[in-house]
């Protein structure tokens, strides 16, 4: 008999088990852990019948211990994938503990430097005894990486006067980050720094929120010979989180191909391009090389990957001279190239070696 009930026991045990087994949350805490409404980004995964349920989540910090407790209403889930739904969100109760992590995040609205552990707690809406599930997250919240521009280079000469203003995403991602983007005409005597923080914006743009901008159309464009600063911010909810460097740039169009540019800066060397594997041209093909023999003209050709069939005409004659080249090809007014497509130019070098640029074309826009 008692052999029986042995077996009886495993048995329960081992139901309960699955029963357990077949709710569970599913949480990115690298991507939602960094606020408080993140969390809520989290769903229920339910694999058996209809139940209604609360939730408790419990956040802590290595060093500074317990930092909030959220509790919820009562809410049904389904089987399936459930999310949250926003009035259970709304209506929770966030209980903070009295520490300066916890001000921290009273004040601004996300979380700080830390290693953050994540409790997600489901019972029973009907008694706070039966846990349905049970699941802990880690997360470490590190320092935002530097918010990085991309083009227009850091004190390049450009022809374009309604240029397009890139820049790398801010890591790490962080829900409702926008991005402003501030461009400003350089005045004489003043660095980019000075003329950033003086001068009337050209273009104030907020609200920005892929990591580019199309010139916008109300800001007037841009003028030959003139210098500009520019940088952007990265916020959220009136929060500055990261911020870039402040970079310059002068609108200084010239000949189609410039082998003699008094800037060393904004043309990457062709090798790391081959390298990387990629380049962006936003109208123009700039890159620099090394030529060890006497100037030339060069022999190149750019074919389309897309549409390999198609030829491409009507390309700057290049000459390089002795020693480094910095090559600016004007490409923005020729009808050989579309939008989006991807293209390869090969350059005959002077000693028979070929060297190769991958690239894919975007228009400029009008």
């Amino acid at each position: 008999m008692s052999k029986l009930k042995f077996i009886f026991f495993v048995l329960f045990i081992s139901i309960s088990a699955a029963a357990y087994a077949q709710t569970s949350i599913v949480f990115v805490p690298e991507v939602y852990g960094t606020t408080l409404n993140g969390l809520f980004r989290a769903s229920i995964f339910n694999a058996s019948g209809v139940k209604s349920v609360r939730m408790n989540i419990t956040i802590r910090e290595a060093r500074a211990g317990k930092i909030a407790t959220i509790q919820t209403q009562a809410f049904t889930i389904v089987p399936g994938n459930n999310i949250i739904p926003s009035g259970v969100a709304r209506t929770a109760s966030v209980a903070m503990a009295q520490n300066s992590t916890a001000n921290f995040i009273r004040r601004n609205q996300y979380f700080p430097q830390g290693d953050y552990e994540y409790s997600f707690n489901i019972y029973s809406a009907s008694s706070s005894q039966e846990i349905i599930i049970d699941q802990v997250f880690n997360n470490e919240i590190t320092p935002p990486a530097p918010l990085d521009l991309i083009e227009p280079y850091d004190r390049d000469e450009i022809c374009e006067k309604r240029p397009l203003l890139t820049w790398q995403p801010s890591i790490p991602k962080m829900d409702g980050l926008l991005y402003q983007v501030m461009l400003v005409e350089i005045k004489d005597k003043q660095n980019a720094v000075e003329a950033l923080n003086y001068n009337l914006p050209i273009v104030n743009q907020k609200g920005v929120v892929a990591n580019l901008l199309v010139y916008p159309p109300n800001s007037k464009e841009l003028v030959a010979g003139k210098k500009y600063a520019w940088q952007v911010s990265a916020y959220r909810d009136q929060t500055i989180i990261n911020r870039s460097d402040v970079w310059s740039f002068e609108v200084n169009c010239q000949d189609s191909v410039s082998n003699v540019i008094a800037a060393d800066y904004g043309y990457r060397n062709i090798e790391d391009l081959v390298k990387g594997n990629y380049y962006i041209s936003n109208g123009f093909i700039r890159f620099s090389v090394i030529n060890s023999y006497a100037p030339q003209k060069i022999s190149y050709s750019v074919v389309c990957t897309n549409d390999p069939s198609k030829k491409i005409r009507n390309l700057p004659i290049l000459r390089f001279k002795s020693g480094e080249n910095k090559v600016n090809i004007d490409i923005s007014r020729n009808f050989s190239f579309d939008d989006n497509y991807s293209y390869v130019m090969k350059i005959r070098m002077p000693d028979g070696t070929q060297k190769s640029l991958r690239f894919t074309y975007k228009q400029l826009p009008e």
